[in-house]
């Protein structure tokens, strides 16, 4: 049994980044996208290096992703106020007005996630998860709210196909 672990982990998170691209088809953002934005809906205001650390990408997936925000006009590149040369990532208006479908969407998903189980169900495959994670090294912060990096997409682990900046 305990080698089917890993294949249904693996299983699963595949399915739900499927998930996530189908229900995203058609809207103004990628998964990548989406994953830094609910980062930051999180907590807004951050350097750009600490969304590499929560989801455990390179910077320069994290830098690729960022850009396209910013030309979207979802998020900004400051100064710190703190330390000049590094730049916080904040939320624009835009991505603030984008925020309830985004929420939505995850809630949807969770619901689906969570199907047929009870709420004792749900908290033991939480803590469940949590363990895994931090059996492998992942903190517990970088997993609060299940955005952690747990699964990548591509092969830098962004959403991107290579070749598809």
């Amino acid at each position: 049994m305990s080698d089917d672990i890993a294949r249904y982990v693996s299983i699963a998170g595949r399915a739900v980044s499927s998930r996530i691209a189908e229900e995203l088809a058609g809207r103004a953002v990628s998964r990548g996208e989406y994953r830094v934005l609910r980062g930051l809906y999180d907590e807004d205001g951050v350097p750009q290096r600490a969304l590499c650390d929560r989801f455990h990408l390179d910077r320069g997936v994290v830098a690729r992703v960022v850009g396209r925000l910013e030309q979207k006009g979802y998020v900004e590149r400051r100064p710190d106020p703190e330390d000049r040369r590094r730049k916080l990532v904040s939320l624009t208006d835009r991505a603030e007005r984008l925020r309830p479908a985004l929420t939505d969407l995850q809630a949807a998903l969770d619901d689906e996630l969570t199907a047929g189980l009870s709420d004792e169900e749900v908290e033991t495959l939480v803590e469940g998860l949590r363990q895994v994670c931090s059996n492998l090294g992942v903190e517990d912060a970088d997993v609060r709210d299940g955005e952690g990096g747990a699964t990548t997409d591509g092969p830098d682990g962004s959403d991107e196909e290579p070749g598809t900046e």
